[in-house]
C-alpha cells in the first residue's frame, strides 16, 4: 500500500508538471507535410501548375533579349520578328493566365482541409483531456478557442499560399540558372556569387520575427480570454456597469501585441528594404561585368540581357520569398502551438477503450482511504483519510462548511482526478481499472449551475443519452424530471433554443431540463451536486419533487448546502477536514449535542431569518 501511495503521489507530480509546464517545441515539416498525404494528388496538381506560372519568368527573359536584338536588325526582318515575338508574348501570358489561378486552386484546397484535420485532431485531444489540464490558467477557454481557430488557420502558411509561392519561386530561379548558364557561364558566376547575400538577409530576418511572434502569441490569448469571459457573461458585465473596466482591461491586453506587431513590422520592412537594396546592387555588378565581357568579345550583347533578366527573374523570386518569413515564422509558432496539445497523453483519456465493463452494475460505492489534492493547489489538502460506504439504491447526502471537499467527492467518483492514495471501489472494483467512458455513462450528474448548449431543448435532453434519442425517450425524461408541463407551454415547445448557456430559461427550468438529461441517460447512480441551492423556494420545490421520484431505485449521491434538502437522505455524512467525521439519519445526528451535524443545522436555523 505505501509503495502504491508513493507510486500515485510520484505519478501526481509528473501530471502536475505536465499540466503547467506544457513545452512546445519545434515541430518538423516532415511531420506536417504527413498529415497532408490524402491530399498528395492535389498537391502534386498544384506544384505542377505553380511550376509552370514560375518558368514563365525566365521565359521572358529570352523573348525581351530576341525583342531588343529585334530592334537593330533591318526593317523587313524588324516586322518579321516583332510579330513573331509578339505573339508569343500573347501565348506565354494565357499559359500565365491559366495556370497561376488553377496552381491557387489547389493548394487552397489542399491547405483548406489540413486546417479542418488539425482542428479535428486538436479538439479531439482537448475535450479527451483530463479536468485537471483545464484548471491551468494556460489552458483557458480564450486560450484553446484561439489555439483552434487562429493558431489552425496559421498552418496555411505552409501549406497554402505560401508553399505555392515557394513551388513557383523555386522554379523560377531554377529555369533562371538553367537559361542564363546557357547563354553565358562566366557572367552568370559573377551574377549567382552575389545572389546568396539576399538569402541570409532573408534568414537574419526570419529569426528577428521568430522570436516576436512566440510573444505575441501569449499576448493575443490573454486579450482573447478577457473578450471570452466578457461577452459569456455580458449580463454580469452589464448589471455593474462595467463596460468602461472590461473595454480598459481588453485595451491594456492589447498593448504588448500592438508593440510587439510594431517591432515586428520595422524587422520585416528593413529585411525588405534590404533585400531590394541589394538587389539593385547585383543589376549594377550585372552591368559592369557584363560590359566588360563584351569589350573582351567574350559574349554578345543579347547575351548580356538574357543573363541578366533570366537571372533578375531568379533574384526577385528569392526576394519575395525572404518577405514570406514573417508568415512562415508565425505559422511555426502555430504549428508548434497546436501540436503541444496533439502530442500531450491525457492522464485520464476517455477515448481510450482499456479497462473493464461490469454489467449488470448494483451501484454499492466506497471511499476507502482517500487522500487528495488538486493538481494546480498541491499545497491545499483537500482529503486526509476519506472513508464512506454508500449501498446499491440508497440516498446518501455529504454536508459540511463551504471548501469542505463535498464537490471534490463526486469529481474523483467520476475520475475527474483520481486520489493521491487510497481506492474508490463502485460494486468492490478500483473505479481505475473501468473503462472511463463506461464508469461515466453509469452517471448522471445535476449540478448547480447547469451548462445547457446554445440549442433546442430538445437536443440539449437527447445529449445525456448514448446513441440517438427517439423522441417518446425525451418525453418520458422530460416528464419524469418534472419538465414536460413548462416545455409544452413554450411556443415552440421542445424546438425552443434556450440560448447561450441556457439563458432563455430561468433557473429552476434550466435545473429541471438539466435533470431531464440526466434521467435520458438512465443512470444507475445519480450525482446531485448543490441542485437546489440557487432556486427560489418555489422553484426548489417543482426541483426537488423531480429529483425524489428521479432518484427512486438509483444510488444517489447528494451534495447540499440547504440541510432541509437531505433531511430524507438514508444516510447523511458530515465532511470535515478532510473526512467523515459524522453519519447516520437526520434524527439521529440531530439529537448528538455539540455534534458537528447539529452545530450546522444550529448555524442555517439561526441564519434563515436574516435570509
Amino acid at each position: 500500500m505505501l509503495l502504491r501511495a508513493q507510486a500515485i503521489r510520484t505519478s501526481r507530480v509528473g501530471c502536475s508538471k505536465n499540466i503547467t509546464d506544457e513545452i512546445q517545441q519545434e515541430v518538423p515539416l516532415s511531420r506536417l507535410a504527413s498529415l497532408n498525404k490524402p491530399e498528395v494528388p492535389v498537391l502534386i496538381l498544384g506544384s505542377v501548375a505553380s511550376a509552370i506560372s514560375g518558368v514563365i519568368f525566365p521565359i521572358f527573359a529570352i523573348l525581351l533579349s530576341n525583342v531588343i536584338k529585334a530592334f537593330y536588325e533591318p526593317p523587313e526582318m524588324l516586322k518579321k520578328d516583332a510579330a513573331f515575338w509578339s505573339s508569343m508574348f500573347l501565348i506565354f501570358g494565357a499559359v500565365y493566365f491559366v495556370s497561376l489561378p488553377v496552381g491557387s486552386y489547389f493548394f487552397s484546397v489542399a491547405g483548406c482541409k489540413l486546417i479542418r484535420r488539425i482542428r479535428l485532431m486538436t479538439f479531439e485531444k482537448v475535450v479527451n483531456m483530463e479536468i485537471g489540464w483545464f484548471d491551468d490558467p494556460h489552458n483557458s477557454s480564450g486560450s484553446i478557442g484561439s489555439r483552434l481557430s487562429s493558431d489552425a488557420a496559421k498552418v496555411r502558411g505552409l501549406v497554402g499560399d505560401t508553399l505555392q509561392l515557394v513551388v513557383q519561386n523555386s522554379a523560377t530561379l531554377v529555369a533562371g540558372l538553367v537559361i542564363a548558364f546557357i547563354s553565358n557561364w562566366e557572367l552568370s558566376l559573377i551574377i549567382l556569387a552575389l545572389i546568396p547575400l539576399i538569402g541570409l538577409n532573408g534568414w537574419i530576418q526570419m529569426k528577428f520575427i521568430q522570436g516576436f511572434s512566440a510573444d505575441a502569441k501569449m499576448m493575443y490569448e490573454e486579450a482573447s480570454q478577457v473578450a471570452n469571459d466578457a461577452v459569456s457573461s455580458i449580463r454580469t458585465v452589464a448589471s455593474f456597469s462595467a463596460e468602461e473596466k472590461v473595454m480598459d482591461l481588453y485595451n491594456k491586453k492589447c498593448e504588448g501585441p500592438l508593440q510587439t506587431g510594431i517591432r515586428t513590422g520595422i524587422i520585416s520592412g528593413i529585411g525588405f528594404g534590404v533585400s531590394f537594396f541589394l538587389l539593385f546592387g547585383v543589376y549594377a555588378a550585372s552591368f559592369y561585368a557584363g560590359a566588360r565581357l563584351v569589350e573582351d568579345k567574350k559574349t554578345t550583347f543579347p547575351k548580356v540581357f538574357r543573363v541578366f533578366l533570366a537571372l533578375t527573374m531568379a533574384a526577385i523570386g528569392v526576394s519575395h520569398t525572404s518577405t514570406l518569413t514573417s508568415d512562415s515564422s508565425r505559422a511555426r509558432s502555430a504549428v508548434s502551438s497546436i501540436f503541444a496539445i496533439v502530442d500531450r497523453k491525457s492522464m485520464i483519456d476517455p477515448s481510450d477503450d482499456a479497462g473493464v465493463n461490469l454489467e449488470p452494475l448494483r451501484g454499492d460505492i466506497e471511499f476507502r482511504h482517500v487522500r487528495f489534492r488538486y493538481p494546480t493547489r498541491p499545497d491545499i489538502q483537500i482529503f486526509e483519510d476519506l472513508c464512506l460506504t454508500i449501498q446499491s439504491g440508497k440516498t446518501v447526502a455529504l454536508v459540511g462548511q463551504s471548501g469542505s471537499g463535498k464537490s471534490t467527492a463526486i469529481s474523483l467518483l467520476q475520475r475527474f482526478y483520481d486520489p493521491d492514495a487510497g481506492h474508490i471501489l463502485l460494486d468492490g472494483v478500483d473505479i481505475q481499472k473501468f473503462q472511463v467512458r463506461w464508469l461515466r455513462q453509469q452517471m448522471g450528474l445535476v449540478s448547480q449551475e447547469p451548462a445547457l448548449f446554445n440549442d433546442t431543448i430538445r437536443a440539449n435532453i437527447a445529449y445525456g443519452k448514448e446513441g440517438e434519442a427517439t423522441e417518446s425517450d425525451i418525453v418520458s425524461a422530460a416528464q419524469l424530471a418534472n419538465a414536460h408541463k413548462f416545455i409544452s407551454s413554450l411556443q415552440q415547445g421542445y424546438g425552443t433554443v434556450v440560448g447561450e448557456r441556457g439563458a432563455q430559461l430561468s433557473g429552476g427550468q434550466k435545473q429541471r431540463v438539466a435533470i431531464a438529461r440526466a434521467v435520458a441517460k438512465d443512470p444507475r447512480i445519480l450525482l446531485l451536486d448543490e441542485a437546489t441551492s440557487a432556486l427560489d423556494a418555489e422553484s426548489e420545490r417543482a426541483v426537488q419533487d423531480a429529483l425524489d421520484r428521479v432518484a427512486a431505485s438509483r444510488t444517489t449521491v447528494v451534495v447540499a448546502h440547504r440541510l432541509s434538502t437531505v433531511r430524507g437522505a438514508d444516510v447523511i455524512a458530515v465532511v470535515k477536514d478532510g473526512a467523515i467525521v459524522e453519519r447516520g439519519t437526520h434524527e439521529a445526528l440531530i439529537a448528538v449535542k455539540g455534534g458537528a451535524y447539529a452545530s450546522l443545522v444550529a448555524l442555517h436555523s439561526a441564519a434563515a431569518p436574516s435570509s
